[in-house]
């Protein structure tokens, strides 16, 4: 069965609303290195994430060469496009696979820390096979995400506009649809937990916009400042974990098929120890810099309003920091 398959199940009971089950290829992807990841170049102390100088940090150079690579990696597998303009809006797309590697796990909702110490690598995975490349992008509305993204999908930035963003004007219960052609998409739900950590609080809408100019910005919570932000309170693993669900029910609904999100460590992390713990080894393994989880998003709708969700078969791409 194709990945984006939709099946009607027939009701167990008269009157219930028919099921309808819809799979899509998904790919998580988590940010470059950016200036809170590392240590101070004189002192050797950690940031201090409560100093608003570190407020929505940049990528240095080191994450923007990540980016770069992995880009470049995506392009010779056929996962991304070269010309945005050669996406089908008929394809199919592939899950990523490849090998990780463990480390000492840690609190999930602790500092999304990096690997400060590390460079990207190749592994040369074997799976080459030809893949329909992404369709879709979807951000963190936060810099360093929005920088990795546009670095590792440059063609997908670089669209018009006006050709290649915007909303449809149907709306389903968890929020607007985007159109058919939009390439990249900025969604607050994909955002790092919140609060008290100036990493994680957002530049202003204006700002990003202007940086960022052929975004689709879309979501209720992506005003002009980051009210959601607090100094005194931080989201919980329960706030983050809501979110994800909200956003992946969202997701399903849109019309593309084959979708990359870049995101955060805490927050793939949470994804995947909830709905496919086994791709981090039930919490031995975290998720690094600019490290890719491919698999399915399978999400079934029962007519009334009612949905269910959970990642399917996602494993690490075959490249890691060394």
């Amino acid at each position: 069965m194709d990945h984006n398959t939709k099946v009607a199940v027939t009701p167990s009971r008269p009157h219930q609303a028919p099921i309808t089950t819809v799979a899509k290829t998904i790919h998580l992807i988590r940010h470059g290195v950016a200036r809170h990841n590392v240590p101070d170049a004189l002192t050797g102390e950690r940031p201090n994430l409560h100093d608003p100088k570190f407020t929505d940090p940049s990528l240095i150079r080191q994450g923007e060469l990540q980016a770069r690579v992995l880009g470049e990696h995506l392009r010779r597998r056929g996962v991304a496009a070269t010309d945005v303009a050669a996406v089908s809006n008929d394809g199919e797309g592939g899950a990523l696979g490849g090998e990780g590697r463990g480390v000492t796990n840690k609190d999930c909702m602790d500092v999304d820390d990096g690997d400060q110490n590390s460079h990207t690598k190749l592994a040369g995975g074997s799976n080459s096979q030809q893949q329909i490349p992404i369709e879709l992008i979807v951000c963190s509305p936060l810099t360093r995400c929005l920088q990795t993204a546009s670095l590792i999908f440059p063609s997908y930035f670089a669209s018009s506009a006006e050709e290649h963003h915007g909303l449809d004007k149907n709306v389903h219960h968890r929020g607007v649809l985007l159109k058919r052609n939009c390439r990249v998409c900025c969604h607050g739900d994909v955002r790092e937990a919140y609060g008290m950590h100036y990493p994680d609080k957002r530049s202003p809408l204006s700002q990003l916009k202007s940086q960022f100019p052929n975004v689709t910005y879309y979501h209720p919570s992506l005003t002009e400042h980051d009210d959601d932000w607090q100094p005194d309170t931080r989201e919980t693993r329960e706030d983050v974990s809501r979110r994800i669900h909200n956003f992946l029910c969202w997701l399903v609904q849109q019309p593309h098929d084959n979708i990359a999100v870049v995101t955060h460590g805490v927050w793939m992390e949470c994804a995947l120890l909830n709905y496919c713990p086994e791709a981090l080894e039930f919490g031995k393994k975290r998720v690094y810099n600019c490290q890719v989880f491919g698999g399915k998003l399978v999400g079934s709708m029962d007519g009334n309003g009612d949905d269910g969700v959970t990642l399917n078969g996602m494993v690490q791409m075959a490249f890691h920091h060394a």
